[in-house]
């Protein structure tokens, strides 16, 4: 419980909305309205360090990582179809801005290869997309089972990380707690990811998906993480019997609507429910956030 207070609450030095960063996960479709390939995706990727991406990953032979040079990137989320948008640290006047510019080249990129943007948070057809990018994933795949991931691999949604002083983080995650039900009235991909957790074969607790709505300190913050177990292989252990802790890699296998992560000295929060749809909805998404926020 210690290592997660200190990495969590110690040395930081960010102001509430200092920075903010949108992650957007876009699935495409060919002309049929089939989910595309690992090679159209593929060349989709290859188009882009064509105009100034840089491959910043591969996985044997597949490019899985670009970066352009302000910081922003590109990866496989899940899906052979799916990619996912991170954009860099900004202020809140560019974040859709700096979005819609890194969105435009990889509409430009699908056009070049045959490909679409699918503007909806689940794509409906029972198949099998899954890719494993990263070792995350991998793990993933042995602890859950196929079966119960591979949904999740037909799935988008859009969120927004924000900075955050310490000593308003918990008033901030309690605040947006409270709208929970204003989130969920357009996430369709909450009852998947209830599925997943009641169909894992890891036996993952109920609220590792979630979360709670509020918290009295940072303490009790801390003390509701420290009772999920930690991935270890294919199996999950205590955390108090881990002696070596990942604590990235911990803090983003708990899946709750509002979550706190921590990039170099700055303390974060985390906004997850929120679908992918048409472009304009993202600036909307963004809008009540910050309406949660500042009010």
């Amino acid at each position: 419980m210690e290592r997660l207070r200190q990495h969590l609450f110690e040395g930081i030095r960010s102001q509430t909305l200092q920075t903010i960063g949108a992650e957007i996960e876009t699935q495409f479709v060919d002309h049929d309205g089939r989910a595309i390939s690992t090679a159209t995706s593929q060349s989709m990727l290859g188009y882009l360090t064509e105009i100034g991406w840089k491959v910043e990953a591969r996985k044997g032979r597949l490019i899985t990582t670009l970066a352009d040079e302000m910081g922003n990137r590109f990866f496989y989320e899940l899906g052979r179809h799916n990619i996912e948008l991170a954009t860099r640290p900004t202020d809140i006047e560019h974040v859709t801005e700096t979005a819609r510019h890194c969105l435009r080249q990889l509409y430009a990129a699908g056009k070049k290869c045959g490909a679409r943007p699918l503007f909806a948070p689940i794509y409906d057809r029972a198949e099998d997309l899954l890719v494993i990018p990263d070792e995350r994933d991998a793990v993933w795949l042995e602890v859950d089972g196929r079966e119960a991931l591979a949904p999740l691999a037909r799935t988008s949604s859009v969120q927004f990380t924000f900075s955050v002083h310490p000593r308003d983080a918990i008033k901030l995650l309690n605040r947006l707690g409270s709208q929970t039900g204003a989130f969920l009235v357009d996430f369709p991909q909450d009852k998947l990811w209830r599925t997943y957790i009641r169909e894992s074969r890891a036996g993952y607790r109920e609220d590792r998906y979630g979360g709670h709505a509020s918290f009295e300190t940072q303490d009790d913050y801390v003390r509701a993480l420290s009772v999920h177990d930690v991935v270890l292989g294919p199996k999950l252990v205590p955390l108090d019997t881990v002696s070596t802790l990942d604590v990235r890699l911990y803090l983003r296998s708990i899946w709750w609507h509002f979550r706190l992560k921590r990039y170099g000295d700055d303390l974060c929060i985390e906004v997850r429910p929120m679908p992918r749809r048409e472009d304009e909805a993202i600036e909307q998404h963004l809008a009540q956030v910050l309406d949660i926020v500042e009010r």
